[in-house]
């Protein structure tokens, strides 16, 4: 089998591919990108952090404000192929080059500030691959963009697969120690909950040519179900009543089933062709929302406050904008260079009070697109 750049007949009709939803039969979409982002952690109020809990110490209440900033930078391969000129087979394979979490808090009791230096260290880091992501899309009925045809509209469904590749929270050993006499287990960053993610999906678009100028409004929406499995829990001095040792915690907590929430997606995208065949402009919003978590151990008391505690809650919903660029180099008669590519730009931001119990980030990409075919 010998891999060929597109014929040039082929290239006519397919030079808006990357700004739809899939590609014809027995092409390849090659996609590498580079992602950034950075957000805060974002309470039941919409504010920054974990704010206002009560944590008694021996007689006295203390009030605790923690706040938590992520900052991410991911590059990932997408690898499509069209089956059909129906269907499509798509594998995303993340790799986290550099993932940094700063953890801060206030209170004004010394003590509590020596049990957050030892349980929760202000500054971790981590790198390595992301779950990985396998999946298939059919076109139900209707004609894509691309294509044209009668039906100014398409709709697709599909499933995906995402695997947990990533690494999760390792073991609570109280004999793996740092220099300083600190558990390892405190200083680790996951980057994965290694759960079995399954992604059942419908979403489509409605298109019309105005002026010469091709406008698109593309929707989805998924609904997310995720394997239970047994973790490593995290051990927390503030999910006990009393102060207690690591080893202590971690003997009544036990072995742990988690159980993660049902997640909605559902996502709503305007684009407009601004240069016929070479630029697009789009701008959209997306939101999730999902049900609560659970946990199962050897203690009820730990189980209730990882699911729910005051001003805190692991039913979360999350909402964003985004802007991007397409420029395309595919047309075969105007055509920069011998290798059609695809490069996007784009930007995201979440949308305060609609993003609580989870990280609001920004972020940017920059991802370029090139396609081939096999026979």
């Amino acid at each position: 089998m010998t891999i060929r750049l597109f014929l040039p007949l082929f290239f006519i009709t397919i030079t808006i591919a990357q700004t739809h939803f899939t590609i014809p039969q027995n092409v390849w979409r090659l996609s590498l990108e580079q992602n950034n982002k950075v957000g805060n952690w974002k309470g039941h109020d919409g504010r920054n952090g974990w704010n206002d809990f009560p944590y008694q110490l021996d007689t006295s209440v203390h009030i605790i404000n923690q706040h938590w900033e992520n900052n991410i930078n991911t590059q990932s391969i997408l690898i499509e192929y069209g089956v059909t000129n129906r269907s499509n087979f798509i594998m995303n394979i993340p790799i986290i080059k550099n993932f940094k979490q700063t953890h801060t808090w206030l209170s004004p009791s010394a003590d509590i500030d020596t049990l957050m230096h030892l349980f929760h260290p202000k500054n971790k880091s981590t790198s390595g691959l992301g779950d990985v992501t396998l999946g298939f899309n059919v076109l139900v009925i209707g004609n894509p963009s691309w294509r044209g045809g009668k039906n100014k509209y398409s709709l697709y469904s599909g499933v995906d697969m995402i695997m947990p590749f990533a690494k999760p929270l390792e073991k609570f050993n109280s004999k793996d120690v740092d220099e300083n006499g600190i558990p390892y287990h405190f200083k680790h960053l996951p980057i994965g909950r290694g759960l079995t993610q399954w992604r059942v999906k419908t979403f489509g678009e409605f298109y019309r040519k105005i002026k010469g100028r091709l406008i698109n409004i593309n929707w989805s929406t998924s609904i997310s179900i995720f394997s239970r499995n047994e973790i490593n829990p995290e051990i927390s001095f503030l999910s006990v009543n009393e102060t207690i040792s690591p080893d202590s915690i971690a003997r009544s907590i036990g072995s742990v089933l988690y159980d993660k929430g049902n997640q909605l997606y559902g996502s709503l995208i305007g684009q407009i062709e601004v240069l016929p065949k070479k630029c697009f402009i789009s701008m959209g919003m997306d939101w999730m929302v999902s049900g609560r978590d659970n946990y199962f151990s050897n203690n009820d008391s730990w189980d209730k406050w990882m699911v729910e505690r005051q001003n805190f809650d692991t039913k979360k919903s999350i909402s964003s904008q985004l802007i991007k660029i397409n420029l395309l180099n595919v047309d075969s008669f105007d055509r920069f260079g011998p290798i059609p590519f695809e490069l996007e730009i784009g930007a995201r931001w979440f949308v305060p009070i609609l993003t609580k119990h989870s990280f609001g980030y920004r972020s940017s990409w920059i991802r370029i697109s090139s396609y081939f075919q096999a026979w």
